[in-house]
C-alpha cells in the first residue's frame, strides 16, 4: 500500500516521514511555489507491526510531487493519479500513525474485497470514539463524521472518482470534500465499509481554512451540503444550525447561519449551471 501524503511546504517535505509515523511508500504531494518530480529512499529503524516481516529496519519509497498550484482537492486527485499501489491511504500533515497502521489497513482490504473505500478511526480533540461500534457498510450518517486522512481506497474499485475540487482548503468552498467524495461514491455504487478501529491520532496543527463559525463558514457548509445531497439539503442545514447552536451563537444568529447557507448553495448552483 501506499500513503498519499498532501503538505505545502517550503522546507523538506521528507521530514514529514518521521514526523507522522509513516511507515510505508509514499507519494508526497507538495503545494510549494516548485516544481518538481524525484525518487527518495528512507530508512526506517524499529520493529513491530508492518517490520514483523522485514526485520528490525526497512527502506520506504518517497515520490516527492513539488507543484506551483493551491488546492488541497486537487492535490489528492494528483496523489491518485500517481500513485502505483491497488490500496491507498489519505494523509495530511497532521496526524500521527501507529506502528500497526498499515496491517490493519491492509487486513481490512482483505476482509472487505469488493470495498472500495475503506474508513478508519482517528483519534481528533472533536472525536474521541469511531463513529460506529461495528465494522460494516457505512450509512450516510457515518460518512458526514469522516475527514479525509481517515478514508483509504483500493484505486481499482473507484471507477474514476475524484475529489470535487471546488471544496476543499485552497479552494472556492474551503471544507467538505471528503463527505461530498463518500456521496460520490454511494451515487456511483462503489462499496463503503468502516472498520473502527484506531489507526491515528492528531498532532497539534493550525487550521490553514477554519476562522470560526462565521458567516463564510456556513457559507461553506451550505455549498457542501447541496454537493453532497440536494435532496437532503434543508434536512442538513437545520440539524446543523440547531446542534451545534452553542458553537456559534455568540458570533452569529441562527438566522444568519441559515441565510448564509443558503447564499452557498445558490453560488454552488449556479456555477454548476454554468459549466
Amino acid at each position: 500500500m501506499q500513503t498519499l501524503l498532501s503538505v505545502m511546504d517550503k522546507g523538506d517535505p521528507l521530514s514529514y516521514i518521521d514526523k507522522l509515523n509513516i511507515r510505508t511508500d509514499t507519494i508526497i504531494i507538495n503545494q510549494c511555489g516548485r516544481e518538481d518530480d524525484r525518487l527518495e529512499e528512507h530508512r526506517i529503524a524499529g520493529t513491530g507491526g508492518a517490520f514483523e516481516r522485514t526485520g528490525a529496519e526497512a527502506v520506504t519509497r518517497i515520490r516527492v510531487i513539488e507543484r506551483d498550484e493551491k488546492g488541497l482537492s486537487r492535490s489528492r486527485n494528483l496523489a491518485l493519479e500517481k500513485a502505483d499501489d491497488d490500496i491507498c491511504i489519505f494523509c495530511d500533515n497532521d496526524i500521527r500513525y501507529e506502528d500497526d497502521a498499515p496491517d490493519i489497513i491492509e487486513r481490512a482490504f482483505e476482509r472487505n474485497p469488493e470495498a472500495g473505500i475503506i474508513c478508519f478511526f482517528i483519534e481528533r480533540p472533536e472525536r474521541h470514539r469511531p463513529v460506529r461500534s461495528t465494522e460494516g457498510k457505512m450509512s450516510k450518517k457515518d460518512m458526514m463524521r469522516i475527514f479525509s486522512p481517515e478514508i483509504a481506497v483500493r484505486r481499482s474499485r473507484l471507477k474514476g472518482l475524484k475529489f470535487n475540487e471546488e471544496f476543499g482548503a485552497g479552494a472556492k468552498y474551503m471544507m467538505g470534500e471528503e463527505n461530498i467524495f463518500l456521496f460520490d461514491a454511494l451515487r456511483q455504487g462503489i462499496d463503503r465499509v468502516y472498520v473502527p478501529c484506531r489507526i491515528a491520532g492528531t498532532l497539534p496543527n493550525e487550521s490553514s481554512w477554519f476562522n470560526g463559525y462565521d458567516k463564510r463558514f456556513f457559507y461553506n457548509r451550505g455549498a457542501g451540503y447541496e454537493a453532497m445531497d440536494a435532496g437532503l439539503w434543508h434536512i442538513l442545514s437545520w440539524q446543523f444550525i440547531i446542534r451545534k447552536r452553542k458553537l456559534y451563537k455568540d458570533t452569529i444568529s441562527a438566522g444568519e447561519a441559515y441565510r448564509a447557507m443558503k447564499e452557498g448553495r445558490k453560488s454552488y448552483l449556479e456555477q454548476e449551471v454554468g459549466k
